[in-house]
């Protein structure tokens, strides 16, 4: 079987060959040392300049220090290939030290949904014990509110490149271009480490452009209204009504991707299916895509490959944290559940080969007052997902309210919308 051949912005990405180049002939004289690195760099970075990149030749290149997110995000996500494409990434490059740790910024996208910044980490110490506690993001003098999606421990000893998603639930306004961000890392021997990196913005931010849509869809007798597409450089964002009449209740799209007249797909962001399943009760609710902004056509076709459902009111099971039991659970549930001493684990026979999977992290206390989720852990094995899913201390009884279950009402549904 041939491997699929990825398409690499070559133009812009050889700008930022060309930038370090001009850096690394600017800093030769006085640090000679770095240049048979940065030689072995342009070797590698060359690469990407060929018409096409394999999966594995890309998988090398993202191993190249200062390139290595987004290069892998241009790898996996249509939409940044797009935004690097088109001169939307703009390159920080900039380094800050602390207690024997150097972080750098290299580079951000911002636009109305979310800012994502692509970083590295290097260190003089066995880094695979540092952890990264918080990130906080500051506009001028302001905290922006919202949190940060980053993966907080790396396995590298010394080194490492990752990157920090904000989303923003409503379009953001950017009164001002001047940031900082502040990463506060832990580790065992060196205790809290704080690093603040002060950017600027220097491209105008791209405005969103919003499709009316008001197509409703009826799944045997379950109505949901994909209302309006907002498209912004980052993603594809898909706002879906419930119909308050349903006598079911409806957990999840599966599979959901947008086509275009040219038959290209984007497909869902993952990593916010978690934030959707969360906020689906309450009657509203948006679903992410890899971003088309920079393409426009007549029409776009939404491809939903499963709706899945369960009867209102049996949408959740009751546990009680204090004697770990779990009180009540639908008859139709197959799960084998059990309560831990902040969380609940659970065992669900897989039904198709997708791996890992969140399945309870919304829960409301006795008196109906939130109950804060605090992460999981999830596995797999041949037959079974595996969840472990922790909560606030808290001994009391909760109602934990299912975020999944295998339950298709609808298969295979496609929707023409028209964008002019």
């Amino acid at each position: 079987m041939s491997k699929q051949q990825i398409d690499v912005p070559k133009e812009k990405l050889q700008q930022v060959r060309m930038d370090m180049f001009r850096k690394v002939q600017r800093e030769k004289r006085t640090k000679k040392r770095i240049v048979p690195v940065a030689i072995a760099f342009l070797l590698c970075f060359s690469l990407l300049f060929s018409i096409r990149v394999s999966p594995t030749i890309a998988s090398y290149v993202a191993k190249i220090p200062g390139f290595q997110q987004i290069v892998l995000a241009v790898v996996r996500d249509k939409g940044i290939k797009d935004i690097v494409d088109n001169g939307y990434y703009e390159e920080i490059n900039t380094t800050q030290s602390k207690n024997g740790l150097s972080l750098t910024l290299q580079g951000v996208i911002a636009d109305n949904s979310g800012l994502v910044l692509y970083y590295d980490a290097d260190a003089t110490f066995d880094m695979s014990k540092l952890h990264l506690e918080e990130v906080k993001l500051f506009q001028g003098d302001k905290e922006i509110e919202g949190g940060a999606s980053f993966t907080s421990n790396q396995s590298s000893q010394t080194r490492f490149s990752s990157s920090v998603d904000y989303s923003f639930s409503e379009p953001f306004a950017y009164t001002s271009k001047d940031f900082k961000v502040v990463f506060r890392f832990y580790e065992k021997d060196k205790g809290n480490i704080e690093i603040t990196i002060p950017f600027s913005l220097q491209n105008e931010i791209a405005k969103e452009k919003i499709i009316t849509a008001n197509r409703t869809v009826d799944v045997s007798g379950q109505k949901f209204t994909i209302t309006q597409i907002r498209r912004s450089p980052l993603r594809m964002a898909i706002d879906i009504e419930l119909d308050e009449a349903n006598t079911m209740q409806i957990l999840a799209l599966d599979d959901i991707a947008v086509e275009t007249e040219e038959g290209e797909r984007r497909e869902e962001v993952v990593k916010n299916a978690m934030y959707i399943s969360r906020n689906i009760r309450d009657g509203n609710f948006t679903l992410n895509l890899q971003s088309n902004y920079f393409h426009d056509s007549d029409s776009l076709k939404i491809l939903i490959g499963a709706v899945h459902a369960v009867p209102k009111g049996e949408d959740f099971i009751e546990v009680d944290f204090g004697t770990k039991k779990v009180l009540t659970k639908p008859e139709y549930l197959d799960w084998d559940i059990s309560v831990t001493q902040q969380g609940v684990s659970v065992a669900a026979k897989k039904w198709d080969d997708r791996v890992r999977h969140s399945f309870l992290n919304n829960a409301v206390k006795a008196d109906g007052a939130p109950l804060e989720f605090t992460g999981g852990s999830y596995s797999d094995d041949e037959q079974y997902l595996y969840a472990t899913e922790n909560f606030e201390n808290y001994d009391g009884k909760a109602k934990i309210y299912l975020n999944y279950y295998f339950n298709p009402i609808g298969k295979n549904i496609e929707l023409d919308i028209p964008l002019k």
